[in-house]
């Protein structure tokens, strides 16, 4: 499978941004299925899913990788022919007003990483196991109220701690070569979504913790800040002053 296909006209565009669609891709990178294979996990008709897997076929994102024959029937099984997309700077005048790219891009991005969650070893999300047993991981989603040039500026720092990661993988994959480190079967998958919107629902008339409640350092257990709470000790309440 190549790292990339190069969407290069209009009609692969609009074959490949449809929810059903790149779904479909979404599975295929993973493995390969026939027609009849889809329709079961995706819980839909067979006719209809060829009819997809055709159109996504004859536009180049999917093609038969082996055939078997079962019961008589000539059963094809088909791979993505790419896991991840680029498109032509040939398209760019057509797609200056059009959003259709983008949000399919990032559904896409957040349908995959569904999958994968459900999909990753129970040891992957220890969250209050000890240190050592405690695999690396983020979550968050959250609100940020701040200029637009603001924004951009921290993710331009964004982008380039996301290529230190890049650098760690290539420096990794040079020393397995050398025999110099062992070829571990673990890899850290991590999604990004972001983008400026006129909603805002994180918005609380109360921001602070429920009454006798109080944060937990998280220094010493090595969680995310203010995940952990605790109820204060009695001789903390009593300090408290009067009225609050």
């Amino acid at each position: 499978m190549k790292r990339y296909l190069v969407v290069e006209t209009l009609d692969q565009l609009k074959a490949v941004s449809d929810a059903l669609r790149m779904q479909i891709i979404t599975m295929l990178v993973k493995d390969e299925y026939t027609g009849k294979q889809l329709a079961t996990q995706l819980s839909l008709s067979a006719s209809k899913i060829h009819y997809h897997l055709k159109e996504l076929e004859n536009h180049g994102f999917v093609h038969v990788v082996r055939t078997e024959e079962k019961n008589g029937i000539m059963q094809k099984f088909y791979r993505s022919v790419a896991y991840d997309f680029k498109v032509s700077d040939d398209l760019l005048p057509s797609l200056r007003e059009d959003t259709m790219l983008l949000q399919e891009s990032m559904l896409n991005h957040l349908r995959s990483s569904i999958t994968r969650l459900y999909n990753a070893p129970d040891e992957s999300f220890l969250l209050f196991a000890d240190a050592q047993k405690r695999s690396p991981t983020i979550a968050m989603n959250a609100e940020i109220k701040a200029p637009r040039d603001e924004i951009s500026a921290w993710l331009s720092k964004y982008h380039a701690l996301l290529a230190e990661l890049t650098e760690m993988e290539d420096r990794y994959v040079k020393r397995i070569a050398a025999g110099e480190a062992p070829d571990i079967e673990e890899n850290f998958y991590m999604v990004t979504v972001g983008f400026m919107t006129n909603e805002r629902i994180y918005v609380a008339d109360d921001e602070s913790l429920p009454e006798n409640y109080e944060y937990i350092s998280s220094d010493h257990i090595h969680l995310p800040s203010k995940i952990v709470v605790k109820k204060k000790q009695r001789s903390d309440q009593d300090d408290e002053p009067k009225g609050k």
